[in-house]
């Protein structure tokens, strides 16, 4: 295995590479006076690599300045959830009914109640009550947590999908148009 080989030959190359670029930038900031707590003015070659790896675990814990874990405001929450509303609500109808799917199976789409916040979708003869699911992408997102289905419907097409299994049940599902 020739790739092998090259690349047992190139580590050491790059280690020393890798480890005389940070060698030189200790040795800079060694030089120039430095205010940061975590940076210590040493020589490069006394920092060990367990040093360096607590020093960085140190400075990671820290918080960012100018960061806050403070809760939102109830005023930030209310825009929040306004943006929020506003990006996830579909521009296009609803599409309902019986719909036939690439693979020539059928899935039935009905609204539950007055408004489009549930539907139940009937799949190989069972009956399964979905529950609307805020979405970023403008699509219409329902889901059974219990049963484990994910329907997902676009401008193009109705998908139906197992979360539990995570497969594709149908997909390019759209309605029947009656011939007239």
């Amino acid at each position: 295995m020739p790739h092998a080989s090259f690349v047992s030959r190139l580590t050491p190359w790059l280690s020393g590479i890798c480890l005389a670029g940070a060698s030189s930038l200790l040795a800079t900031q060694a030089a120039e006076p430095v205010s940061h707590p975590v940076v210590k003015a040493t020589k490069a070659h006394n920092i060990s690599s367990k040093a360096a790896a607590t020093e960085v675990a140190e400075a990671e814990a820290k918080p960012l300045l100018g960061s806050s874990n403070a809760p939102p405001t109830p005023a930030q929450q209310v825009a929040a959830t306004e943006a929020a509303h506003q990006a996830v609500n579909p521009i296009y109808q609803m599409k309902w009914g019986r719909m036939e799917c690439g693979s020539h199976e059928f899935m039935d789409i009905k609204q539950e109640g007055t408004n489009n916040q549930s539907i139940l979708v009937t799949w190989k003869g069972r009956r399964y009550l979905l529950a609307r699911k805020p979405t970023t992408t403008g699509a219409y997102h329902f889901d059974d947590a219990k049963a484990g289905l994910v329907m997902i419907q676009i401008p193009a097409k109705s998908m139906l999908f197992d979360k539990k299994n995570m497969t594709r049940l149908a997909d390019d599902c759209n309605p029947i148009v009656a011939s007239q």
